[in-house]
């Protein structure tokens, strides 16, 4: 049997478990709770002493969970806020048998999944990559020709897909960006296809590599903070 109950310590609340168990143990959920499992006969002067013995831990630990929460998982479900070249944008799904591609109404801002019967999270999500592809494929030539004006070099081919990095370059001058940066403000993507790009022209990202980002996108770094946040 667990006995429950609720203390506070120096302010902080602490839900403290007695159970049958040999040792104190004391955890931080996602959340910021902190848990504490005790030894049922153990005293609350012993419980205090240890938990104010971490008490700075607890404090640190619970301050950066409270100031970047986790994200919610995402479910591909109605009403939830997914972006368009950075736009937020609700989601709404619907049974479509006539149409298996999600399409999205800009003065509305609503983008619309078609799903099927009994659709799980991993269909869901995959119909809605698709539509970032297709994005990504139309505004390809437009970024494509801003970006190898500003650098002064072509790639050999382009390519979009789902992948784990932003883009890549190959030493054959094949580039490769990733589908989800059309999630993102368009700057994103000229920002990522520049780094291909200069990697035309030095591959690795010493000094030099610097020195073009610096010439050809001097604002690179803020946007790559832009890029990553919520990533």
């Amino acid at each position: 049997m667990v006995i429950r109950e609720e203390i506070e310590i120096e302010g902080i609340s602490i839900i403290l478990e007695r159970k049958d168990i040999k040792n104190l143990y004391l955890r931080i959920l996602p959340d910021a709770i902190v848990k504490v499992s005790s030894p049922k006969n153990l005293s609350d002067d012993a419980i205090n002493d240890f938990i104010k013995s971490r008490i700075d831990w607890i404090q640190d630990t619970r301050e950066k969970i409270l100031e970047n929460p986790p994200k919610p998982k995402i479910k591909y479900k109605d009403g939830e806020t997914h972006y368009i070249w950075g736009e937020p944008f609700t989601l709404q799904l619907i049974s479509n048998e006539n149409s298996k591609k999600a399409f999205y109404n800009a003065d509305d801002a609503v983008i619309y999944l078609p799903v099927p019967k009994r659709s799980n999270i991993k269909q869901r999500e995959k119909i809605l990559l698709e539509l970032y592809r297709e994005e990504m494929n139309k505004n390809l030539n437009y970024f494509l020709d801003k970006c190898t004006y500003f650098v002064g070099c072509e790639p050999n081919e382009v390519k979009i897909r789902n992948m784990k990095n932003w883009g890549n370059c190959r030493k054959d001058k094949r580039v490769t960006l990733n589908l989800k940066l059309a999630k993102k403000p368009p700057i994103c993507t000229e920002y990522v296809l520049i780094h291909e790009l200069c990697h035309l022209i030095e591959f690795n990202h010493g000094p030099r590599f610097r020195a073009l980002m610096d010439n050809f996108c001097p604002n690179w770094r803020g946007i790559k903070k832009l890029l990553n946040e919520g990533e």
